[in-house]
């Protein structure tokens, strides 16, 4: 008999990799290739995570469009209404973090996460059709279609990031642009074509689409080697050298070293707040806000459309502008602009030509969107690359406070206030990315520190000696 290793069987073949270290003394494993490791190349592994991302972002793009049909058919106040987005948006956005730690234990492949988070999307958009019950679409579409729709938007995020960490933060941007993007298309007949009559149906009909589309997103989907470098892109060490407006760090930070560091991560924290709870609360009012102040149906959707269609843009067009500026004073001007766009939303919303809401909206929708691809930038120029998702997911959890406070805000206005103050809300919401965009204007690059002992393999810059 013959051994497995004598002429007549060769070794199996090991897939060639090269360990390489940074002048700071960060390690890189270069190579295999993607096509090596998961049989597809990296621009498959793109195309399904953008597909998922797709599919589920009509739970948060599409809600607020819905809000009217839902009064109308459950016999909900428009306050009421609301309380499923509510609990949606504190799920999505505080299960990033425990999300990320799942992710990286490797307990379950990113394609099954996704593909578990569409099945429950398609769960909560079924109980949001066919349920009348306030308690029970809380709970459906708020705590499931939450837990789905973070699982996919976050795996998907941490998939493409860890696949393309040559170009993270484009490539994170596109995630976030389909998330966005995706339900453009379908917003029209969400807004103006779905009525009382037909919501189960067209429920039923919007969760096989999601499901499908889902599934195929997750199919054959596995994260990336820890440290991994693609083949045939720049020299990681070459990377590590480039000067520019945002030169990679000096080292990477721990979780706890981040929190520590000069105040930034604080910081970041409540820009993502300030600046969801301003997006948040143009989903969940403006289509509201349009109806009562007398436009009709086919004037109120093209406004929420491009405020999604802003969002996705804005998130594409920032991935791609931070690889290139400054990531901060980008953010501090879109944010800036948003802000603008908020407050002069108020008046169009009561009286005024629809077109004027269009593009206000657009504009909003634009400066909202790209905080967080360039907040996730941001993170990864200010703590390093080796625990990015991780801190991002943190800062990324911010989102369930501007959840609470900007669709909670909604749901209080409408509940209290007379309809002649609710364009008021559109000017709160625009002072909040006034002040997100101060704040921003405020973040610095943190000095490296060594208040917290570092793991094994983390640089950490050598103690200066005190001159004799």
């Amino acid at each position: 008999m013959r051994s497995p290793h004598s002429p007549g069987h060769p070794p199996p073949s090991v897939p060639d990799r090269e360990e390489v270290r940074d002048w700071r003394g960060r390690r890189y494993s270069v190579g295999p290739s993607a096509r090596t490791l998961t049989g597809a190349p990296r621009s498959v592994v793109l195309a399904r995570a953008l597909v998922a991302a797709a599919a589920v972002g009509v739970l948060q793009f599409g809600y607020g469009a819905a809000v009217p049909t839902l009064v109308a058919a459950h016999g909900w106040s428009p306050a009421s209404a609301l309380l499923p987005f509510l609990v949606w948006t504190l799920v999505q956005g505080a299960c990033a973090p425990a999300l990320h730690r799942l992710g990286r234990r490797r307990e379950l492949r990113a394609g099954a996460l996704i593909q578990t988070g569409a099945l429950l999307c398609a769960a909560a958009l079924v109980v949001l059709g066919a349920s009348s019950g306030l308690a029970a679409a809380v709970l459906g579409y708020g705590v499931l279609g939450g837990a789905g729709a973070g699982l996919v938007y976050h795996s998907c995020t941490d998939l493409v990031g860890g696949w393309f960490p040559d170009r993270r933060t484009v490539r994170s941007g596109a995630v976030g642009g389909a998330f966005a993007l995706g339900s453009v298309p379908l917003l029209p007949a969400i807004a103006a074509g779905t009525s009382p009559a037909s919501l189960p149906w067209a429920c039923a009909s919007l969760a096989a689409l999601v499901l499908v589309l889902g599934v195929a997103g997750g199919a054959g989907q596995r994260s990336a080697p820890p440290r991994w470098w693609p083949p045939g892109a720049p020299d990681p060490r070459a990377v590590a050298l480039r000067r520019g407006a945002d030169p990679p760090p000096a080292t990477d930070f721990t979780h706890a070293q981040a929190w520590t560091a000069g105040g930034s991560l604080p910081l970041l924290h409540a820009v993502v707040a300030l600046s969801g709870a301003g997006g948040l609360f143009v989903l969940a009012a403006l289509p509201v806000l349009l109806v009562e102040g007398g436009h009709p149906p086919t004037a109120v959707a093209p406004a929420i459309a491009a405020f999604a269609a802003g969002s996705g843009l804005g998130r594409l067009a920032a991935g791609a502008v931070a690889e290139r500026t400054g990531r901060r004073r980008i953010l501090a001007l879109l944010l800036g602009a948003a802000a603008l766009a908020l407050t002069g939303l108020a008046a169009p919303t009561s009286a005024g030509p629809p077109a004027a809401a269009v593009l206000l909206a657009l504009a909003a929708g634009a400066g909202t969107g790209s905080c967080y691809p360039l907040t996730r930038a941001i993170t990864e120029g200010h703590f390093g690359s080796r625990w990015t998702a991780g801190i991002h997911g943190l800062v990324y959890s911010s989102k369930a406070v501007g959840g609470l406070v900007g669709v909670g805000g909604a749901a209080l206005l409408l509940a209290t206030a007379p309809p002649a103050a609710w364009p008021t809300g559109l000017v709160g919401a625009g002072a909040l990315c006034g002040v997100a965009a101060l704040l921003a204007a405020l973040l610095r690059r943190p000095l490296p520190v060594r208040t917290t002992p570092a793991p094994h393999g983390v640089w950490t810059p050598p103690r200066r000696r005190a001159p004799m």
